[in-house]
């Protein structure tokens, strides 16, 4: 098994990739922020700055218990001292992947974004 760190040269950015059919957590393609911090003599736990990557998902879908499609605007907030940030592409697929998924409820989805995205 390759444990060498992910980079952007890796990302599924740029290739050619297949549509999810249904939700996979394994999509979300985490960079380390620090890769691009070091050299710019940043330190984690030390940021000179403040701020967040916000994210606004026009259409996240999925489908109720039933079967019945559902839709909703979304925006999403990762601070910039998290340890790393989302590939846009990676992030695309993984939402995508949510369209033919079933899911009990509104709040299944929310929990199931927030334990995603907290394990990036």
């Amino acid at each position: 098994m390759n444990h060498r760190p992910k980079t952007l040269a890796d990302a599924p950015l740029g290739r050619e990739s297949a549509y999810p059919e249904h939700y996979d957590a394994s999509l979300l393609y985490a960079i380390p922020r620090a890769a691009n911090r070091a050299p710019l003599g940043i330190k984690e736990g030390a940021l000179p700055f403040v701020g967040e990557d916000e994210w606004h998902a026009f259409e996240v879908s999925w489908l109720n218990a039933r079967g019945k499609p559902v839709v909703a605007v979304a925006r999403f907030r990762l601070p910039a001292d998290s340890p790393h940030l989302i590939e846009s592409k990676s992030w695309k697929l993984y939402l995508n992947g949510f369209n033919q998924s079933r899911f009990a409820s509104r709040e299944a989805v929310i929990e199931t974004l927030e334990r995603d995205l907290a394990h990036v």
